[in-house]
């Protein structure tokens, strides 16, 4: 059956072709936008564990300079608005400990600069801001000392005795490596989990759309199996590899995806300093999640549409219209709307919005299930103001399946309600390409449908 299933995914014909392209492409745009949000998260978390050199605290300098240790000199400067980490250091003895970032402390006359720093003394006049670093640039200083790559960071030589006369120099034995104290760590922290929710729950009804794409021909199809002997585990194997298939690619293409914008994701600065490219992996877990998890979660999607298929042979064809949704699909949307509203009300300046983020989410999921509810009744009134044949068609067409109408444009709710809410143009930009990839997929939808309808065979 595994054999028959990637022969039917694969060589069906150009309907099969052109929905294992479009089902692929849209899990494609899911997964990339996934992939994402955990390198952020990543690159956040491996910038709030870093060891905090600075934050290193010494001890007043003795009259007579003991022979180990150096003397530290840790300040900021400041040119057109940024900020320059400086350090002027002097080693006492051959066992003085070396700032993350240099293999060596710089000698007396030499200096080390971050990238950052380096690239911006190479293109300013020496007068605005080489002067003010005595010595000869060494070398540069390694992504250990710092947090972002625009990080403005510089590492002076000096005597002891010359830096025993600066105000402000202290006796440091042993450097800093504990990461830096926690301000806003756990509210980014919780505020990259609500991302990944608020990303993750589209792309799920993404997934679970795209599978269905051309759902009447594919349930004809297994129909007309059963017709010849085949049972419904067989059924369910075909689907399964079917689904599995096109997600699978769409997994491995996001992947590619990702990897290509990771470059300009690097540059975007989240909470304020552009991320080290290096960092910005959501780690080999979860790319093995995207390539496992998403495939899995397709195939789930595809057996629960295929539920018609296992009553019976004829059970894909033979159609009524289904029950009308009722009034109490509002409730979980009702629902989440009153705890995002009390959410806003307990927020303060400190917790970022936190307490409205499970109000956030139970929408989400209520506007899914309030969605055919809501285009009945949208149906319904369009029908009695509209003038036309063609209007008219349409809100029968709409009142008859409000859940089959919805459910192409499942993922727009979602993702135009949550991720916007969030506070950050990235995550803005999520939204709008979780926006056109079911744009793309309510586009063809009808097109597939269209191309398979003359072979369509119905009993009544």
């Amino acid at each position: 059956m595994i054999r028959l299933g990637l022969q039917l995914t694969l060589h069906s014909g150009r309907e099969a072709f052109v929905r294992l392209l479009v089902t692929a492409a849209a899990v494609a745009v899911g997964v990339a936008l996934l992939l994402g949000v955990l390198a952020e998260f990543h690159a956040f978390q491996a910038n709030a564990s870093q060891p905090c050199w600075s934050c290193t605290r010494g001890a007043p300098v003795p009259s007579a300079l003991p022979a180990r240790g150096e003397l530290w000199n840790d300040s900021v400067d400041f040119y057109q608005g940024q900020t320059i980490t400086r350090l002027d250091v002097a080693a006492l003895g051959s066992g003085a400990p070396v700032p993350a970032g240099i293999a060596r402390l710089p000698a007396p006359g030499e200096y080390y600069a971050s990238p950052a720093l380096a690239a911006l003394l190479r293109a300013v006049p020496a007068a605005e801001l080489g002067d003010r670093f005595p010595g000869r640039l060494a070398g540069t200083i390694g992504q250990p000392a710092l947090n972002g790559t625009n990080d403005l960071v510089v590492y002076i030589g000096y005597t002891p005795a010359a830096l025993k006369a600066v105000p402000g120099t202290s006796l440091v034995t042993s450097i800093a490596t504990a990461p830096p104290p926690e301000v806003f760590t756990s509210f980014f922290r919780y505020a990259f989990l609500v991302g990944v929710l608020a990303v993750l729950f589209p792309m799920l009804v993404l997934i679970s759309t795209a599978t269905r794409l051309a759902a009447d021909r594919r349930e004809e199809r297994f129909a007309a199996l059963r017709l010849v002997g085949g049972t419904p585990a067989d059924i369910r194997v075909i689907a399964s590899v079917e689904a599995m298939v096109s997600a699978f690619l769409g997994a491995a293409g996001g992947t590619v995806i990702f990897l290509l914008v990771r470059p300009a994701l690097a540059g975007a600065a989240l909470i304020g300093t552009p991320y080290f490219e290096s960092d910005l992996t959501p780690t080999a877990w979860g790319y093995l999640a995207m390539l496992a998890g998403v495939p899995v979660a397709a195939a789930v999607a595809a057996l629960i549409s295929l539920r018609k298929v296992q009553i019976s042979p004829l059970g894909a064809s033979r159609r009524t219209t289904p029950k009308p949704p009722t009034f109490w699909r509002l409730a979980p949307l009702m629902l989440g709307v009153a705890l995002f509203v009390v959410g806003l009300s307990a927020t303060s300046r400190d917790s970022i919005g936190a307490p409205a983020y499970p109000g956030l989410l139970i929408t989400m999921a209520g506007l899914v299930i309030a969605g055919p509810w809501l285009t009945a009744q949208a149906a319904r009134l369009f029908g009695g103001v509209a003038r036309g044949s063609s209007a008219l068609l349409a809100s029968r067409r709409l009142a008859d399946n409000p859940k089959a109408a919805f459910r192409s444009v499942t993922g727009l709710a979602p993702a135009g309600t949550a991720i916007p809410q969030l506070g950050h143009d990235y995550y803005t930009l999520m939204a709008i390409g979780l926006v056109a990839a079911v744009a793309v997929i309510t586009v063809t939808l009808p097109l597939l449908n269209r191309m398979t309808a003359p072979n369509t065979v119905r009993f009544e």
